[in-house]
């Protein structure tokens, strides 16, 4: 009786607006992911648990980030980047440590993820802290893990490395004209340097296997070009965005595991 009210009341619309900018967050997302975000394409619901798990990670936030204050180690929380053409963000905690400020991004992960993480911390939590640390030109970072289950605590020092943060400024400057300016969907991404199968939880699924499945049928009717005389493509001609387009993206919501999804 409770559990389904519950999962109401947690249950939320997610907030989907068009904006020219990425977040720090985003610096190691698909970038198809993130063309389908900045240009405000809608999301599925948030589940209610979905939304407790979130609320769980704002949690140990606000717990470590009132104990670093109380310890009297922070000198700042939320701290915004400056103004720059590309990227929007805040930093979690700017901390005074034996005479040295570092920024400190405190991030709670999931027990699996905190056991396999021991020797150097997840690469997206690594760039988002080299991001923080070159837009605010502080020299050394703290990556700050809690394990959700037991609430253990692990941390990585970490100095600023101006060459991955070039490699990840001119990367998203690319992006950015692509999208922006271009207005062009990024392609299928390299998936190698991905530490999980992003396509799995990915909200904008539908739509990138929709424009994959068009590009595909796209480039084989280029490469085949009807023969002298015969009759143009019908109007409802999948690579024309027609009915059996319509059909065909219908079939992708319906049974989207059957489409080789991770195979993009």
């Amino acid at each position: 009786m409770l559990v389904e009210r519950l999962e109401e009341f947690f249950s939320r619309a997610e907030e989907a607006r068009e904006r020219d900018y990425f977040y720090v967050s985003e610096v190691a997302k698909c970038p198809r992911q993130i063309y389908y975000a900045v240009k405000g394409f809608p999301r599925p619901p948030l589940d209610g648990q979905s939304a407790r798990r979130l609320a769980v990670g704002d949690d140990v936030h606000r717990r470590i980030v009132g104990a670093l204050f109380s310890m009297g180690v922070a000198v700042a929380a939320e701290v915004p980047i400056p103004p720059n053409p590309l990227f929007h963000g805040r930093a979690d905690v700017i901390a005074s440590l034996g005479g040295e400020t570092f920024v400190v991004e405190i991030k709670s992960v999931h027990p699996y993820q905190f056991d396999q993480t021991t020797t150097k911390p997840k690469r997206d939590h690594y760039l988002q802290l080299q991001l923080y640390l070159h837009y605010l030109d502080i020299p050394r970072g703290i990556i700050l893990m809690e394990n959700k289950a037991n609430q253990a605590l692990r941390e990585f020092m970490v100095d600023r490395d101006e060459e991955t943060v070039r490699r990840v400024i001119a990367d998203f400057t690319d992006l950015h004209r692509l999208i922006f300016r271009e207005g062009k969907l990024p392609p299928v991404p390299d998936k190698s340097e991905w530490e999980y199968d992003q396509c799995r939880y990915c909200p904008f699924v539908e739509f990138c296997v929709r424009d994959q499945t068009r590009a595909e049928l796209l480039e084989r009717e280029i490469a085949t070009p009807p023969a002298a005389g015969a009759a143009p493509l019908p109007a409802d001609h999948p690579a024309d965005g027609g009915e059996a387009g319509k059909r065909e993206k219908t079939t992708a919501e319906s049974d989207p595991k059957g489409l080789f999804l991770f195979d993009l």
